[in-house]
C-alpha cells in the first residue's frame, strides 16, 4: 500500500503511539490508492446524510482487537462503510456482488438494534434518540444475523454523534413514506419487472392462471374495483362461477375484512384449495357497514356462510363436501413463531468465539429450545395433508384463518409447490409468491417491522422466511424438483428487507395504492413514485451472478440430456404416513419418552424420500431428522461454522461442472449429426455459474466455504471441532474427501 497505509489496526499497540499519529488522512490515502475520494456508490435519489472518517470496522469475532480503517456513511438508503483496504475485494468472484449494496453496506431496514459497547458493557441505544457524549464502540445487529462493530476512537467528536444519531433517526422510521422507495429516481428509461412474472394487477393475470389450471366453475370476480368491498383484497380475484358480485358484496359484511372465500388453485381431478376468514361477530358487522355507507338491509343471515360453502362445493365435478381446516389448531400463531425466530436470532448471532464453543456443548439442546424447526415441521405436516385430500381423496380444502393473510399463505403455497409443477421453476415460483402474498394481503410493513410507531403495537412476525424454510426443507429432499437454488431463497429473504422493493413494502394493495397516491400530491407533479418489484434481479445482480439462482439437478434441465430417463416420467407418490391433521400442541413434543419415539419409528422411516418425477406430487419427511437447518441462511457470519472445500457449496460447484460438460457433449453431439461440425457452438447456454472449460481459476477445496456464495474463506480460529456436536451435524452435508479428513481426525 502507498503512503504508509495500515490496513488493520491493533488497539493494544496504536494505543502507546502518539496522538498525532492515530489521526490518519484516509481521504489522502484513498486518493492515492484508488485516484479518487472515499464516497459510498449512490443511487438516484439517494443522499448523504452524515459521515464520519477515520473509523475503524471490526470483525466481530475477533473481540474487537482488529479492525479496517475507513469512513462510514448514513444515507437515506443504507449505512455505508468505504474502505481503501484492498484486501475487502480479494476473492470477489467468489461472492455474490449486489450492485445495490456492497459487502460493507447495510440497507437501513436491515438494521435490528444498535448498541454501545463501553469497557466491556453493552447497552442498547433507543431509537431516535440523540447521543451527545462519545459512543466508543457501535455496534449493529442486523435481521440477516450479522453482528457489525465500528470503533469512533480517531473520529472527531462532531463527525461521531452526527453519524450515530443518524443512523438511530433514520434505520427506525416511523411512517412508511420515510423509506427509500419513495425517493428512488432511476430515470423514464429503466425498464420495470420482469414480463414473464406475472403481478396479478392486471385481470388478463388472472385469467391467464385460470387458463393454465383449467379449473370449472370459477371466474375473475370485479367486485373489490377501488377497495369498494375490502381493503385487504385485491381488486380482481377468482370466486365460484355460481356467485355474483351482488352475491358476494351481500356476504362480505359478515367476513373479517370483508374478505369473502377466495380461490388458490385447483388439482386436474377437480379438487380445489380455497382460503377463508373468520366470521364477523354481529357488532364488527355493523361497524363495517356504517364504515363503507352501506344501509342495513344488506345484513343477511349468517346461514349465508352455507351458501358461500354451497358455492365452492359446486365446482367439484362430484359436488362433494368440502373439508374446512383450522388453521389456528393446527399450526403456530404468529406471536408462537416470532418467539421461536427470537430464540433461533440469539443461537445463531454469538457475540464472540467464547459463547459460539460455549453454546456449541449443548447445540442439539440449544437448537430444540428454539422451536424453530417444529413450526417448520407444523406448516409441512398440514401442508402435506391438505394435499393428499385434494389430490388423494379428490376433495375441495377451505384453509380458515382469522384474518387469511399469514399461515393460510404459508400452507396454501406449500401445497401448489407440493402438487403443482409449475410453482417450482423459478417464474412459476414468484408469479405464486405475487399472487398468494403480495396481492392476498399478506402484512409485510407490519410482519417485517418497516415502521417503528410508538403508539402501535410490535406485530413482527417473520411468517415469509417460515414459508422459505419450508421451500428449503423441500428443496433439500427433493434436489431435482426445483429450478432455484437455496442461494435464491436466501437472496429473496435479503430482498425482504431492502427499502427499495414494493414487492414487500406494503400490508395490502390497497397501501400500496394509497401511498403512491399520497407521494402524487406531496410531489405535487403529478407524476407517481417509481415502486420497483423485487423480481427484476437485474438490479442487484450481473448476469454471471444470477446464475447461482439456477439448480444444476434441475430434472428440467437434465430432461435435455437424458430424455428416456425413468424420472422424466410420471410418478405417483403414495401420501406419507405421518401427513396427518392434529392440534399444533399436540404434535409440538420433540422431547418424548424412548417409548414414544420407539413407535413412532416403527411408523415412520427417516430415510431420504424416493425420489420423484420432476414434474410429479412431493410428499415430504416433515418430522425428526427429515428437517435440518437452513445453515446457509442463519449461520453463513459464524466463521467457526464453515467448513473449508466442503458442504453444499463444493457440491454444487462439482454439479455444475458436470451439467456444463453435458451440454457441451450435447452440442458437440448435435453438430455432428447436422454433419456441420463447429467447434465453436459451445456457448454457456447451460446456465451454470460454474463452467467446464473455466471454472473460476481456482481449487474448490481450498477457496470454497460452505458459506459460499456470501463469505469467502478468510481468517478463522480453526479449533477442532471434531466430536463437536454441531461438527457432526454439519459434516452430514460435507463431501466425502472432507468427511474422510474428518473420520481421521484432521483439523
Amino acid at each position: 500500500m502507498s503512503g504508509g497505509f495500515k490496513s488493520y489496526v491493533n488497539m493494544n499497540e496504536v494505543e502507546k503511539t502518539e496522538p498525532e499519529s492515530q489521526k490518519k488522512d484516509v481521504k489522502k490515502i484513498a486518493n492515492e490508492v484508488f485516484g479518487g475520494p472515499m464516497e459510498p456508490k449512490l443511487l438516484p435519489g439517494e443522499l448523504v446524510i452524515a459521515e464520519g472518517h477515520n473509523v475503524l470496522k471490526f470483525n466481530s469475532t475477533d473481540d474487537f482487537n482488529h479492525g479496517v480503517s475507513g469512513a462510514l456513511f448514513c444515507t437515506n438508503f443504507k449505512i455505508s462503510f468505504v474502505t481503501a483496504n484492498r484486501s475487502s475485494y480479494d476473492l470477489g468472484e467468489l461472492r455474490q456482488r449486489n450492485q445495490l449494496l456492497s459487502e460493507h453496506d447495510i440497507a437501513l431496514t436491515c438494521v435490528e438494534a444498535v448498541y454501545q459497547v463501553w469497557n466491556g458493557k453493552k447497552k442498547r441505544l433507543p431509537p431516535g434518540s440523540n447521543i451527545q457524549g462519545r459512543v466508543g464502540i457501535l455496534e449493529i445487529h442486523c435481521k440477516d444475523f450479522r453482528i457489525l462493530p465500528f470503533s469512533f476512537k480517531f473520529t472527531p467528536k462532531e463527525a461521531e454523534r452526527n453519524v450515530v444519531n443518524a443512523i438511530l433517526h433514520h434505520a427506525f422510521p416511523t411512517s412508511l413514506d420515510l423509506l427509500f422507495a419513495f425517493e428512488y429516481n432511476p430515470g423514464k428509461n429503466l425498464r420495470i419487472g420482469i414480463a414473464d412474472t406475472p403481478e396479478f394487477r392486471a385481470v388478463k393475470d388472472w385469467e391467464r392462471e385460470l387458463s393454465r389450471v383449467h379449473p370449472s366453475g370459477w371466474r375473475v370476480s370485479f367486485a373489490n374495483t377501488n377497495f369498494k368491498m375490502s381493503d385487504t383484497l385485491p381488486e380482481q380475484f377468482i370466486v365460484p362461477s355460481s356467485l355474483s358480485d351482488h352475491d358476494l358484496n351481500n356476504s362480505s359484511p359478515h367476513f373479517v375484512d370483508g374478505r369473502v372465500p377466495l380461490w388458490s388453485w385447483s388439482h386436474q381431478n377437480g379438487s380445489s384449495l380455497v382460503r377463508m376468514v373468520e366470521l364477523r361477530s354481529d357488532t364488527t358487522q355493523t361497524q363495517y357497514l356504517e364504515r363503507h355507507c352501506l344501509p342495513s338491509t344488506q345484513v343477511v343471515p349468517l346461514e349465508g356462510l352455507d351458501s358461500m360453502l354451497r358455492a365452492i362445493e359446486s365446482t367439484h365435478p362430484e359436488r362433494t363436501k368440502a373439508s374446512i381446516i383450522d388453521l389456528a389448531r393446527l399450526c403456530p400463531s404468529p406471536k408462537y413463531i416470532q418467539v421461536a425466530y427470537y430464540k433461533l436470532r440469539d443461537l445463531c448471532m454469538p457475540a464472540g468465539a467464547e459463547d459460539f464453543w460455549a453454546a456449541d456443548q449443548k447445540w442439539y439442546s440449544l437448537l430444540d429450545g428454539t422451536k424453530w424447526l417444529q413450526c417448520v415441521s407444523a406448516c409441512l405436516s398440514v401442508s402435506s395433508a391438505v394435499a393428499e385430500r385434494i389430490a388423494g381423496s379428490r376433495q375441495t380444502v377451505v384453509l380458515r384463518e382469522y384474518d387469511g393473510r399469514d399461515l393460510s399463505c404459508v400452507v396454501a403455497s406449500v401445497v401448489q409447490l407440493i402438487l403443482d409443477c409449475h410453482t417450482r421453476t423459478l417464474v412459476g415460483f414468484q408469479a405464486l409468491v405475487q399472487r398468494e402474498w403480495v396481492v392476498c394481503g399478506h402484512r409485510f410493513t407490519d410482519r417485517l417491522h418497516h415502521v417503528h410507531a410508538k403508539d402501535k403495537d410490535n406485530e413482527e412476525s417473520p411468517v415469509f422466511l417460515l414459508f422459505l424454510d419450508c421451500v428449503w426443507q423441500l428443496l433439500q429432499q427433493f434436489p431435482s424438483c426445483f429450478e432455484f437454488t437455496e442461494t435464491y431463497l436466501t437472496t429473496l429473504w435479503d430482498s425482504a428487507r431492502v427499502p427499495l422493493f414494493a414487492t414487500f413494502l406494503f400490508n395490502s394493495e390497497r397501501d400500496r395504492y394509497v401511498a403512491c397516491m399520497d407521494a402524487k400530491r406531496d410531489k405535487n407533479d403529478n407524476t407517481s413514485p417509481t415502486l420497483m418489484p423485487v423480481w427484476d434481479w437485474s438490479l442487484q445482480f450481473s448476469d454471471q451472478d444470477r446464475l447461482l439462482f439456477n439448480n444444476p439437478l434441475y430434472g428440467g434441465k437434465l430432461a435435455e440430456y437424458f430424455p428416456e430417463h425413468p424420472s422424466n416420467g410420471p410418478t405417483v407418490v403414495p401420501p406419507n404416513p405421518t401427513n396427518t391433521l392434529g392440534s399444533f400442541k399436540s404434535r409440538n413434543k420433540w422431547k418424548s419418552k424412548k417409548k414414544k419415539q420407539a413407535g413412532a419409528s416403527a411408523q415412520v422411516s427417516f430415510a431420504t424420500p424416493s425420489t420423484p418425477s420432476f414434474n410429479g406430487p412431493l410428499f415430504p419427511i416433515n418430522i425428526g431428522a427429515g428437517l435440518k437447518l437452513w445453515t446457509q441462511c442463519y449461520m453463513r457470519w459464524i466463521p467457526w461454522a464453515h467448513t473449508v472445500g466442503g458442504g453444499p457449496p463444493s457440491e454444487y460447484f462439482h454439479q455444475c461442472l458436470l451439467v456444463d460438460e453435458l451440454h457441451i457433449l450435447n452440442m458437440k453431439i448435435h453438430s455432428l449429426e447436422m454433419s456441420k461440425p463447429d467447434e465453436h457452438n459451445t456457448s454457456r447456454e447451460s446456465g451454470m455459474f460454474f463452467t467446464f472449460e473455466s471454472p473460476r481459476g481456482f481449487d474448490a477445496n481450498d477457496s470454497l466455504t460452505s458459506a459460499f456464495p456470501y463469505s469467502p474463506i478468510g481468517s478463522m480460529d480453526r479449533k477442532s471441532i471434531v466430536g463437536t456436536p454441531l461438527f457432526s451435524f454439519l459434516r452430514r452435508m460435507s463431501v466425502s474427501s472432507y468427511n474422510g479428513a474428518a473420520a481421521n481426525g484432521d483439523d
